[in-house]
């Protein structure tokens, strides 16, 4: 059954009016034409001397120009490795002719011979002898030969396609391998087509798979199998690897600006997020890609990272990090996250949450890992608060039921204790009364958790008008313990809709806590800040003992307090009211360097 193409010496290339048997030329090593013989001429339709002196190159198809040249050059030392390549005229443009003869004459000139190769589907007695003799392009060419058919059967393949491609002879015979990827399959299809129709060369650049997975670009150049009456039955195939072409140039251009594109893209959308992304291969143990956001979040560079992905665990709060080094080391092929605590380069603890999902390949393994890290301390910051304001509120229904309860009785004792007969060294008296005080004052704290502000009380008052009386109240105090305040207060005064007692109580509260923090005297700083238009900040910041990291989240709770005999609800009083006030306080603070206090509150529009 022969093949579409066979290398035809005997009877040669019918070009009209002469047959071509065979073109012999040299050239010097620049591809100067010195000498052609009269079929050369025939096919250039030029007369010897006219081509003299002529490139070569001018002769060979543009797009096997470089394999040309290789050829001739690696012949230098007498090994000659047989090619093929298609002769451009006006006349026969794209004919292949099979370089049998390739040898350097001296060290300027190599002589060449090159044989046409021809269609062969009307047979000559000379063409059935060539193919008897089984003499086909899988002798002549140096490509990676394939002749199938339609249905996908191997009638022939030669070793550089094997060599190419990875799949054996068996694997191909027993059409165990795939080499055209499923989103290419329609090229087949189109193909086939082309060729029934009568195209008698079909050309493509594309990809195939090799048998170790990889997508190959190669050109192929496809012609029509004919049965023995003609019919076009499959394909005969020539495939090269793309960049051994010219048109690869371009493609790989075409690729790398796509892939260019893409990696600008992504750079641009992970750099201007607020949470960082990172691939991790777990074969290779080490991070595929880190975006710039992750440096802001666990404070540690890109490029350490990608160095030494241990790190990542580096900044992590000691009390999370064996917890955080199991998640890792349990990681499995399922969605999985975890919260956890780290310590930026201010030493401030923020906190975290860490996504990662499993990437799994065919054969169902995890080969990579991607993870999504944010800072989620805003939202465990609202989670607290929404704790502390549900658990004042549970705490100011039972101190109503307890404040009225106790409220009565204790009045009644006070003013039995106040007729009692005082002699003159009575000391018990003034003692009994000064403590009844006390717990009438306490019982008030509780009223203050129970009563919710009616908002009866409210008026729209200058925020510097406030802090200046509470400082008039709390300056002598202050003086006598070595305390001074320090004001900061925004250039333009603000305004706020609140009722001003319960302002001036808050602040009194958080001064006197600063006072007692500061037993050897200091400052206490007062300033404001605006942010947005929208809230006003009082910032209340002293130069005291400070608070341990552990209790800062516990400030608010119910009968939990910071000294020897408090009773906490000076500040659950506090949070009571700013809520009321819809607004918040956030403390902060770092053990031996004082602690700041930041009250939010809604501006009002002032008042004519």
């Amino acid at each position: 059954m022969p093949n579409s193409y066979v290398s035809h010496e005997d009877m040669g290339l019918n070009t009209g009016n002469a047959y071509v048997e065979k073109i012999i030329f040299s050239l010097t090593k620049s591809g100067a034409i010195l000498n052609a013989n009269k079929d050369f001429c025939t096919l250039s339709v030029e007369k010897i001397p006219s081509i003299i002196g002529t490139s070569m190159y001018e002769f060979v198809h543009e797009d096997d120009r470089l394999l040309f040249i290789e050829r001739i050059l690696e012949c230098c030392d007498g090994n000659l490795i047989p090619f093929t390549f298609r002769f451009t005229t006006s006349k026969r443009d794209g004919m292949p002719f099979y370089v049998n003869v390739c040898r350097w004459i001296n060290q300027n000139e190599v002589l060449i011979h090159a044989i046409p190769i021809v269609d062969t589907f009307a047979y000559t007695s000379v063409e059935r002898s060539l193919i008897d003799k089984e003499l086909t392009v899988f002798d002549i060419t140096d490509k990676a030969a394939i002749n199938t058919g339609f249905d996908g059967t191997v009638i022939g393949v030669n070793d550089a396609y094997i060599e190419l491609f990875g799949w054996t002879r068996e694997e191909l015979e027993e059409k165990k391998a795939s080499m055209v990827p499923d989103f290419l399959m329609y090229e087949l299809i189109e193909i086939k087509e082309r060729l029934i129709k009568g195209e008698k060369v079909v050309r493509l650049n594309t990809v195939r798979i090799t048998k170790n997975g990889l997508m190959l670009p190669v050109n192929i150049v496809l012609l029509p199998y004919y049965d023995s009456v003609g019919m076009v039955q499959g394909v005969f195939a020539l495939s090269r690897k793309l960049e051994e072409t010219l048109e690869m140039k371009s493609f790989v251009e075409k690729q790398l600006a796509n892939i260019l594109q893409q990696e600008v893209l992504i750079k641009d959308i992970t750099r201007n997020l607020e949470f960082g992304v990172c691939q991790y291969d777990v074969r290779k143990g080490m991070y595929l890609y880190v975006s710039p956001g992750i440096e802001q979040l666990v404070g540690i560079s890109v490029l350490d990272l990608m160095k030494d992905p241990a790190l990542f665990v580096s900044t992590c709060h000691p009390d999370d990090k064996i917890e955080l080094f199991r998640f890792f080391e349990e990681l499995s092929k399922e969605r999985t996250e975890i919260e956890y605590r780290v310590l930026n380069k201010d030493e401030k603890v923020c906190w975290i949450r860490t996504k990662i999902t499993p990437v799994i390949d065919g054969a169902g393994e995890v080969v990579r890992y991607v993870s999504i890290t944010q800072d989620i301390s805003k939202l465990k910051m609202q989670e607290e608060l929404l704790r502390k304001w549900d658990m004042l509120n549970i705490v100011g229904q039972l101190s109503a039921s307890f404040a009225h309860q106790v409220r009565n009785p204790l009045t009644t004792i006070k003013g039995f204790i106040q007729l009692f007969p005082m002699g003159p060294e009575d000391t018990f008296g003034p003692i009994m009364t000064e403590e009844l005080i006390k717990i009438e004052m306490i019982i008030e704290e509780f009223l203050q958790l129970a009563k919710p502000s009616n908002g009866t009380g409210f008026t729209t008052t200058s925020i510097y008008n406030e802090i200046n009386r509470t400082i008039s109240l709390m300056e002598k105090e202050a003086i006598l313990h070595n305390i001074s305040f320090n004001m900061n207060l925004n250039d333009k005064d603000q305004f706020i809709h609140c009722e001003p007692k319960q302002i001036q109580q808050v602040l009194i509260n958080l001064i006197r806590n600063s006072i007692d923090a500061m037993p050897n005297g200091g400052e206490i700083t007062i300033g404001t800040v605006v942010e947005e238009g929208q809230v006003v900040k009082i910032i209340l910041t002293d130069t005291g003992i400070g608070i341990p990291t552990e209790r800062l989240n516990k400030l608010g709770e119910p009968f939990y307090s910071l000294k020897e005999k408090g009773t906490g609800l000076g500040l659950m009083v506090s949070y009571k009211i700013i809520e009321n006030h819809h607004g918040s306080i956030q403390f902060k603070s770092k053990e031996g360097y004082g602690t700041t206090v930041e009250i939010t509150l809604p501006l009002s529009a002032p008042v004519n």
